[in-house]
């Protein structure tokens, strides 16, 4: 009907059935399953003509695109960073013709139309190879570029979900469009800047062309325009958000476009840009193109086998004292001191400096911790250090290169280096295809830009030799490998240029005495990975591509890796990528690789698979968690950060015993005055709803110690708050834009507006408070409940928006209230249900106030939240429903197995038997009973002298 029409199917006026038939179309019944509560919608009808039109072939094909690349700045980079010159290099190193010219990236032309095929290639096992296993450097790249490929194949099949048909664009006055697409920003995978769009009008182009008599005969034809994504705009109050996109016609294009009949609709279909995976791909071509005993060089760093060697510091070089620093620091705490963790990982970066290797690369030092421990303040404090600022060292000639696998990351970094280093010693490189409109005006002084143009560009050779530190993202650094500015190809080049001039003055080139040498220092000192727990290993290797020479007996590069492998992992949509390797991240990687010791054994840092790892003489928890002791004066591999500064204590306990082994502490000075604000603004939301309550048969005595935890007490002074609704999650697709995590809950989201107002009520202002869900869907509907509230103010976004981010409150909406939709959201890697570290991120956000709402009885179906539920009901913290079957919780305390970590909890057993209960809470929680309170005083005091921690217990 609509072919023969030329139109969609008016559904509105006429049904569909009642069309059929007047069409003489047969109908016949079909079996369908009935619409039960998980029955998910599919996609919006789409008339097959229209389907049809996109696999069409096409007559013409433009491009619209502004061309944005920095290939002439590479090139003249590659060739004048170090002018170039006849190599007259010993036969030994000759052939370094190739340094001058830029290094090609990895062809990759994007399939446009791979995503309208039908038929799905399985995987190859025989491209695969296990990484905890192998140690070819060819296996090893051979299975990345295989999941690299796989993942941008998944990307472009779930960027088809986006197209649209018939739909109309509103061209600009700078050569750019815009498409109006509602909650497009909220879709995942998201769109991003440079993603292909590709445009084919409905009504064909009409070219008029004269035919053999001479007479003009105009020809149909079949139209695609190719052009790119040049900002993305969400859109304000009622307003749908847009793509803006390049739209750069010329004269003829624009009035063959023009019909005054009609107006001109498009078919519009996104394809991710190549870049991820050409970037990726010359990284793993790089690896490949070394030579045996050059690959043997790099092995050490990417399997690690044997704990390097590291000569200790003296006593005098023991101090990392920073109030020596100079610079503005109003606005950081780099010179507050450093516990004794975060020391250590400043000692071991100088003992590394100080003591560098020249054979083969070391193994990378880490510097791990939750939220709140200061790792970022440890790494400013590290790179002040490795630059010599902390003694003013004129002469140090150390430069950093820093990435992180975010732009936001990497600008937070920037942001907090001002502090401690002048405007021209920070360079923070973007690529040419981002426009300088779309970044923060507050990295702007810090980046180079074409004059006249928003294009970013890279700084003259002259410029280079005052940057202290080069900020970019993983993928970025790429740019830095094309343009031969990397430690091997710089290296060359000196050596180059100093043979070239000894050649020409045969008795040796003096001036004023002294013979002319070339430095020997690796041009980039350091490679800091910043937030390295989200990068995938392909986008690592990228900046790894440019610091590692290979070439034995030259000074290596020392790396190290800063993030939290128990928060958020590298977002992978391919599964079969993910299983293979693509869905962990370089730094968890090696972290569970077992290393041989100095003395004694170990495991990683990720703990022990069982509690009996922890048994044999002399092991602990402590000694598991770092790749070794440290025994006659070597330093770790590995830094883990107990201590935390944020939050209340109370926010720490359950992630401490569920993702941290019970190993951390609360290091944070608690005002009176402060805490007292935030629990009165609190009873203004406990007024909201009932707490509730349940008769737990109290214990005969307080022999055992831990009987006082199977009694309810209430926690009056804890800032947390679980709000228990029993809504409905629904699919929204049909009201916003298709995604595959477009669920909302409005129970939830009401409830969610409700505690807001209610906050800012009592007095909170509304941008201290953030609310955040797992899922788009409710990201969108807590935020128009919010706008209609003239609550502009408070931060509404998902997890990933919060990571790295503290805010005052936090109100968590868990979304998912039918257990059923469980399965498949751990399948798609979305929710908080069986994915513990999106639930490390959610539970660690908070700074004064934290508030949860979900459904108990689906929590009670998951281990983690179950042991939350349990948390929150015996400390008097649970509020609106309760359970159906409340002998569940009962029997979780009259039959509970008390332990300190989730890990002692048995992973196959799925009832109450185990409650987790951490020492925090155990030092923390007030009881009403004075026998149980002594008990309780006796018991922290017991185990606060254990772990060294007596002297914070007395003053708590």
């Amino acid at each position: 009907y609509g072919r023969k029409y030329n139109q969609s199917l008016p559904l509105n006026d006429k049904s569909l059935t009642d069309i059929l038939r007047s069409e003489n179309v047969s109908i016949r019944p079909r079996a369908t399953a009935p619409l039960g509560a998980t029955s998910i919608l599919r996609d919006s009808y789409v008339p097959q003509y229209l389907k049809d039109h996109n696999r069409h072939p096409t007559a013409l094909q433009w491009s619209v695109s502004k061309k944005r690349n920095m290939d002439q700045v590479i090139s003249l980079l590659a060739k004048d960073f170090i002018p170039a010159v006849p190599c007259t290099c010993t036969p030994g190193i000759s052939g370094h013709g190739g340094i001058y010219e830029p290094n090609q990236p990895f062809p990759i032309t994007p399939n446009l139309r791979f995503a309208l095929q039908t038929t799905i290639l399985d995987i190859s096992p025989s491209k695969v190879a296990d990484l905890d296993e192998t140690d070819s450097l060819q296996e090893y790249a051979d299975t990345f570029r295989h999941t690299v490929k796989l993942e941008y194949e998944e990307q472009m099949r779930l960027f088809e979900h986006y197209s649209l048909y018939q739909h109309q664009l509103k061209p600009m006055t700078n050569n750019t469009a815009r498409i109006l697409i509602p909650g497009i920003l909220d879709a995942r995978p998201s769109l991003s800047i440079a993603d292909i769009v590709l445009l084919r009008p409905i009504q064909p182009i009409v070219m008029y062309q004269p035919d053999y008599h001479g007479r003009l005969t105009f020809t149909p034809n079949t139209l695609e325009i190719q052009s790119r994504i040049v900002d993305l705009v969400r859109g304000r109050k009622d307003e749908p958000d847009s793509v803006v996109i390049s739209w750069e016609l010329d004269i003829g294009q624009t009035e063959l476009l023009k019909d005054d009949r009609f107006l001109r609709e498009y078919n519009i279909r996104f394809v991710p840009n190549e870049s991820l995976p050409q970037k990726c791909n010359t990284a793993l071509g790089w690896l490949k193109g070394l030579s045996k005993p050059q690959q043997q060089n790099v092995k050490d760093l990417l399997f690690p086998v044997v704990a390097p060697m590291v000569k200790p510091l003296s006593h005098d070089q023991m101090s990392c004292d920073m109030s020596g620093l100079a610079g503005d620091f109003r606005s950081s705490d780099v010179l507050k001191p450093l516990n004794e963790a975060q020391a250590s990982f400043v000692r071991m970066i100088r003992a590394r400096t100080l003591d560098p290797t020249f054979e083969s690369t070391r193994p990378a030092c880490i510097l791990t911790g939750p939220a709140g421990t200061g790792k970022t303040k440890t790494l400013i404090a590290a790179i002040a250090d490795v630059l010599g600022l902390r003694e003013q060292d004129k002469t140090n000639k150390n430069r950093i290169l820093l990435c992180a696998p975010s732009h936001a990351a990497a600008d937070v970094l920037t942001e907090r280096l001002t502090a401690i280093l002048r405007r021209d010693e920070i360079f923070r490189m973007y690529s040419s295809s981002r426009p300088s409109t779309t970044v923060s005006g507050k990295m702007l002084p810090f980046t180079v830009t074409i004059p006249g143009s928003d294009t970013f560009t890279l700084p003259s050779p002259a410029a280079w030799t005052k940057f202290r530190v080069v900020i970019c993202t993983c993928m970025d650094a790429h740019i830095l490998y094309r343009a031969q500015i990397t430690n091997y190809a710089i290296r060359t080049k000196r050596q180059c240029f100093l043979s070239y001039l000894r050649s020409k003055t045969p008795i040796g080139l003096n001036f004023g005495g002294s013979e002319v040498t070339c430095s020997k220092e690796p041009f980039f000192s350091h490679l800091f990975v910043d937030e390295a727990g989200q990068a995938t290993e392909p986008e690592v290797l990228c900046p790894m591509s440019v610091v590692l020479d290979p070439l034995p007996g030259e000074q290596k590069v020392e790396i190290a890796l800063i993030g939290d492998p128990r928060q958020l992992s590298p977002r992978i949509y391919s599964e079969t990528a993910a299983m293979h390797g693509l869905g962990r991240s370089f730094m968890e990687r090696i972290l569970k690789r077992p290393v041989d010791c100095i003395g004694r054994g170990e495991s990683h840092i990720l703990g022990p698979d069982t509690l009996n790892s922890l048994d044999g003489p002399g092991s602990s928890l402590l000694d598991l968690i770092r790749y070794y002791a440290k025994i006659d004066g070597q330093e770790q591999l590995t830094i883990f950060l107990t201590e935390n500064y944020r939050g209340h204590p109370s926010f720490l306990m359950m992630p401490s015993a569920l993702f941290y082994y019970d190993r951390l502490r609360s290091a944070k000075n608690l005002g009176l005055d402060s805490l007292s604000y935030w629990i009165e603004r609190l009873r203004s939301v406990e007024a909201l709803t009932n707490r509730v309550e349940l008769a737990v048969e109290a214990p005969a005595s307080c022999e055992d110690n831990m009987n006082m935890y199977r009694q309810v007490h209430r926690q009056d002074k804890w800032p947390i708050h679980f709000r228990a609704v029993k809504g409905k999650d629904t699919s929204v697709s049909l009201d916003t834009f298709t995604g595959t995590d477009s669920w909302q809950n409005s129970e939830e989201a009401d409830t969610a507006v409700e505690i807001v107002d209610a906050l800012i009520q009592s007095g909170v202002a509304p941008i201290k408070i953030g609310v955040m869900s797992p899922f788009r869907g409710q990201v969108v509907a807590i935020r128009k409940r919010c706008r209609a509230k003239h609550y502009h103010d408070v931060n509404v976004g998902t997890i990933e928006n919060f990571q790295g981010v503290e805010q005052d409150v936090i109100i968590l909406s868990l979304t998912r209230s039918n257990p059923a939709f469980v399965e498949n959201d751990v399948k798609r890697r979305m929710g908080l249900f069986g994915m513990p570290k999106q639930a490390n991120v959610a539970l660690t956000r908070a700074e004064n106030l934290f508030i949860v709402i979900g459904n108990p009885e689906s929590m009670w179906e998951d281990q983690l939240w179950r042991q939350w539920l349990l948390f929150c009901f015996r400390n008097g913290l649970w509020y609106g429903e309760g359970l159906e079957e409340w002998d569940s919780v009962k029997s979780g305390f009259n039959d509970a197995n008390f332990v300190e970590m989730l890990e002692q909890v048995d992973d196959e057993s799925n009832d109450t038997d185990s409650v987790v209960v951490s020492t925090m809470e155990k030092i923390h929680r007030v009881h009403s009973t004075d026998e149980c309170k002594s008990e309780e005083i006796g018991l922290n005091v017991q185990k606060a002298s254990a772990e060294g921690m007596l002297a914070r217990i007395c003053h708590d």
